[in-house]
């Protein structure tokens, strides 16, 4: 605001009618003279206000002319009347002029109104123009004629440089321009002058003290009566803050690449209509891509194809809107498997609120969505359960809003799960049981505690019935409410028996004697005052004999002491008694007998009466006897033969195993046993495959059948082999019964064979390139051979009478092309193990695969592999070195043929094939089904010495790598599906001319 208070005092000193405008032609501002002429105040003058100083009959063709300048933002004069403030027209020429900021955007107009007599009678250096403005405006200005010589430059332009007027004039400008900045400046001026259009340039200008800064040059062109340029005016904007800002910001974001590719996340940022422009290192490395590759919209290319329309019109839609992105779409990796991800961007603003950027991660949520589709297929089947259960069920929120409701409850309510969800369900309660229910309801929501409560319920048909209503809160792992389940029970057949029990009790006893068993009842405190009819025949003791504590007398003497002790702590807490002891016969024969006695509360919930039986249970207890000798010779027959038995409950994760069990995992007998405690006890590298079983078993898969290492803590590494068979116990809950041998040592006994294996496997290899060898050697030795016999012909004919000359110029001629062939062969050699640059030659890559297949048959027999080629017969040739490559081709078939070695329970398979990939590069695979290696050490076996066989030197992939590396090409392995692994290169193929 100061600087436009200072621009309006400069104008108001002027003598001219001067006049500012917005950049859109809006005026905001006339001098003194402008107002004292046309009469009119300085608020009624801007805007529209100044246009009613213009004659009637101009003003429609001033304002179209005025409109077209602002629109070509160029420097114009505009003849027009203007209506002085006693009446009188008089003409005058309105000139104007731009000022443009920093961007190179007009931000301002500037103008005088000049009388044309005045124009036509002063002489030319007398004539008012802009050179007032422009001398006193805040910036460094000039002016030059149309051919570009410089006719003025302000005050602040030679302050600024400390140069003359006359040294600056004509081209003497270009003085103060930095030597590395003025070709470039000229350049532009020059094609400005030419064109006629704006100039709109940087360079650097040396300040009066010899310091140079960057300075914005903005030129526009002012055209006369005729459409010619008549003139050019100019400003110089100081941008060197700008320029070090620009510098800084450019170097911040080198640094937010870098920490963009730290960060443990992929990463994207896009121009604002969506254009990509980076994409971090994390997101190349996933989807295989280079940054090349993937800029623009070619990183759709890895968006799978069911998703990739739907992202791609959310992405639009959210350019156009400017709302951020929360969107999940599948990527393919680049080994084309394809896997979840969660797109969120946000975009960037400038201080206006414009987009400038887009910045966005994708995140990895496949593990997520899997989770989230067992969860819903679990919801799904837990609806399914409580629906089958037969009795009405329900859930609530922790606030008590009903959320769900059985299909069992509805069909007895007559309701649908809309009409019954939230509060509604307590329509259907007796009118006499609701209050106190809803009540004792919201208690219990208050309190956390369980709910134990009856009421009735009304049916579809208006029948009302008795219903037991139990409930408990589920918390969380913090131990908040987050859910009530409960249930409902039919209760009302109970309340009917247990009125007529009530009205029937005094027939008890005669219902006891009529039982088929042993039957007896007490006083509170114990005293025995009744024993059946059929307690009394199979004892020979009368009811009175009997009577208080002398029933003891028919218990056997070991069994009493016991048996007393635990009726006596059943009388002192009132719980059940539940014991055995042996009860004589009236013939003296001893039979065991199952004692149990149930207290009998009143309706004040005190003890009344205690009820009892004694069942026979001698045949159980000789069939235990029987079972127990069965599983002494189990656990010895496991003890034997290292194999413990086992049964898994799925559903509750409960395990019970023999002792044999314990002992092989290292537990103390009676340990409670769960997947958790086993899977602490797994070798990390096996518990994907403990994974595995547990996803196989929550399949139902019918037979599991796993192999697996446990690490105990005393250090011991155990190998586990598990069968176990599929089982439905009576509920019908799935279980799992089988049986966990200790293979410990039979393993170590396989590693002994395999690594005796392994020194057959060296030996072939080294078998092998001693065939490589004698290749290389018989190579060699055909040019020498040749060198040899054409040396013996050169000696002939020069010795021949007369000498045959030009015979022995063409054998020299020979002789130097095998010395060639034969050098050929050595350089060749010395750069396959020198690691110097391959020898470039076309290589049909099938024949050199042919070639090393063929000096590996022995090695591939002896190992009992089975070979399959696959070779595409179309290839173009690769260039490169024939023998490194063979190296490569030899390394890669050695290592797969040992990765099978130690394979039993499977054919041994080796399948090598050619083809092309998708860059339509010659490529190599080799393809195995042995031991496999995870995907995180993949990439680590390339890295020198590092090696997974016990007598690898760890230099041979590394070797390969750098082989490939050398021919332009790439070397990579990844796991196999199920097994095994797969090694492959790539190489750009070679199409001769």
């Amino acid at each position: 605001m100061t600087l436009e208070k200072d621009i309006a005092v400069l104008a108001d000193a002027l003598s001219g009618m001067v006049w500012a405008a917005d950049a859109d032609g809006s005026v905001r501002f006339v001098n003194r003279h402008w107002r004292d002429y046309a009469g009119i105040e300085s608020p009624d003058a801007t805007d529209m206000g100044w246009a009613s100083a213009v004659h009637p009959d101009e003003l429609p063709r001033f304002l179209e002319r005025w409109r077209g300048v602002v629109a070509l933002g160029e420097a114009a004069e505009i003849d027009v009347r203007l209506r002085r403030h006693d009446g009188q027209y008089r003409r005058f020429l309105l000139s104007s002029c731009p000022v443009r900021d920093e961007g190179g955007r007009i931000s301002r107009w500037y103008g005088m109104a000049t009388e044309t007599a005045q124009v036509d009678a002063a002489p030319p250096a007398a004539r008012p123009d802009l050179r007032s403005i422009i001398e006193n405006i805040p910036m460094s200005a000039w002016s030059t004629d149309a051919d570009g010589n410089c006719d003025f430059v302000n005050q602040r332009w030679l302050s600024y440089t400390g140069a003359s007027l006359d040294a600056a004039s004509g081209w003497g400008w270009e003085a103060v321009i930095h030597p590395d900045d003025l070709p470039g400046l000229r350049t532009e001026w020059q094609a400005c002058l030419a064109s006629g259009k704006s100039m709109n340039a940087e360079a650097r200008m040396r300040r009066f003290d010899g310091v140079y800064r960057w300075f914005l040059f903005l030129g526009n062109p002012l055209h006369g009566e005729d459409g010619r340029i008549s003139k050019w005016f100019g400003t110089n904007v100081d941008v060197e803050d700008r320029r070090q800002a620009e510098d800084a910001l450019r170097a911040s974001e080198r640094n937010l690449v870098r920490i963009i590719n730290t960060i443990p996340t992929t990463a994207w940022s896009t121009r604002p209509d969506g254009y990509c422009d980076f994409l971090s290192d994390r997101w190349l490395d996933y989807a295989g891509f280079t940054a090349e590759q993937a800029i623009g919209w070619n990183w759709s290319s890895v968006i799978h194809p069911e998703d990739a329309p739907g992202l791609i019109t959310y992405w639009q839609g959210c350019l156009a809107a400017g709302t951020p992105v929360d969107v999940e779409a599948r990527m393919r990796r680049f080994d084309g498997v394809y896997r979840w991800f969660l797109f969120r961007a946000n975009p960037f603003r400038d201080a206006a609120g414009e987009i400038v950027k887009w910045y966005g991660t994708n995140v990895d949520i496949e593990d997520r969505k899997n989770a989230q589709e067992a969860l819903q297929a679990s919801e799904r089947d837990l609806d399914r359960i409580i629906n089958t259960i037969p009795t009405t069920a329900w859930s609530t929120r922790p606030d008590g809003y009903c959320d769900f409701l059985s299909d069992r409850w509805l069909d007895y309510a007559g309701f649908t799960a809309e009409q019954a969800i939230g509060w509604n369900w307590s329509s259907v309660i007796h009118p006499e049981d609701a209050p106190g229910l809803i009540a004792y309801w919201q208690g219990c929501l208050a309190a956390g505690t369980p709910v134990d409560v009856e009421a009735r319920m009304r049916r579809f048909d208006g029948v009302y019935r008795w219903f037991l209503f139990r409930a408990n809160p589920w918390h969380d792992a913090e131990g908040r409410i987050v859910k009530w389940y409960g249930t409902n029970v039919d209760i009302d057949d109970r309340k009917k028996t247990d009125e007529i029990l009530r009205a029937s009790e005094r027939n008890l006893s005669l219902i006891i004697n009529t039982i088929p068993m042993l039957a007896w009842a007490t006083r509170p405190d114990g005293f025995c005052d009744f024993v059946n009819q059929r307690w009394i025949e199979f004892t020979g003791i009368s009811a009175i004999q009997a009577q208080g504590w002398d029933w003891k007398a028919a218990i056997h003497p070991d069994d009493v002491k016991d048996l007393v002790d635990r009726w006596q702590t059943a009388l002192a807490t009132g719980q059940p008694l539940d014991s055995e002891a042996r009860m004589r016969r009236f013939d003296g024969a001893y039979r065991w007998f199952l004692f149990r006695g149930n207290p009998l509360h009143d309706d004040a919930g005190i003890l009344v009466r205690w009820y009892g039986t004694n069942v026979d249970i001698e045949d159980r207890k000789r069939a235990e006897e029987r079972l127990l000798r069965s599983e002494l010779l189990l656990a010895e027959g496991q003890r034997v033969s290292q194999t413990g038995s086992f049964y898994w409950r799925v559903e509750s994760d409960t395990i019970r195993g023999s002792d044999e069990l314990y002992r092989i995992l290292g537990l103390q007998v009676g340990t409670p046993i769960s997947l958790g405690r086993v899977a602490a006890l797994v070798h990390a590298e096996d518990l994907p495959a403990l994974n595995e079983l547990i996803a196989q078993a929550l399949e139902g898969s019918e037979n599991l059948l796993h192999e697996l290492r446990l690490k105990l803590p005393d250090g011991c590494l155990v190998f586990l082999r598990i069968n176990a068979s599929r089982n439905r116990d009576r509920e019908g809950r799935l279980e799992y019964i089988g049986a966990i041998q200790d293979v410990t040592e039979r393993r170590r006994s396989e590693q002994a064979l395999a690594e005796t294996r392994s020194e057959l496997a060296y030996m072939a290899r080294v078998a092998s390139m001693g065939a490589l060898t004698a290749s290389i050697a018989h190579e060699v030795n055909q040019p020498l051979t040749g060198i040899i016999a054409n040396g013996s012909a050169c000696m002939r004919m020069l010795c021949a009478d007369p000498p045959n000359v030009e015979g022995a110029i063409e054998t020299v001629r020979r002789t130097i092309r095998d010395s060639h062939r034969a050098a050929d062969v050595i350089v060749r050699l010395r750069t396959l193990f020198a690691r110097r640059d391959a020898a470039a030659e076309p290589v049909d890559l099938n024949e050199a695969t042919r070639e090393v297949i063929a000096l590996s048959v022995s090695e591939l027999q002896r190992n009992l592999v089975t070979l399959h080629t696959e070779f595409d017969e179309s290839l173009d040739p690769i260039r490169g070195d024939r023998m490194q490559l063979q190296q490569v081709i030899l390394n890669l078939l050695m290592n797969a043929s040992s990765a099978m070695s130690t394979i039993e329970s499977r054919s041994r398979v080796l399948v090598i094939r050619t083809d092309r990939d998708a860059d339509r590069w010659v490529r190599f695979s080799i393809q195995d089904n042995g031991v496999g290696i995870g995907a995180e050490h993949i990439e680590r076996l390339f890295d020198p010495l590092y090696t997974t066989k016990s007598n690898g030197l760890g230099i041979g992939l590394s070797v390969s790598r750098a082989i490939v590396e050398s021919h332009g090409g790439r070397l990579w392995g990844a796991p196999g599906e199920t097994d095994g692994a797969t090694f492959s290169f790539a190489i750009p193929g070679h199409t001769q001319d």
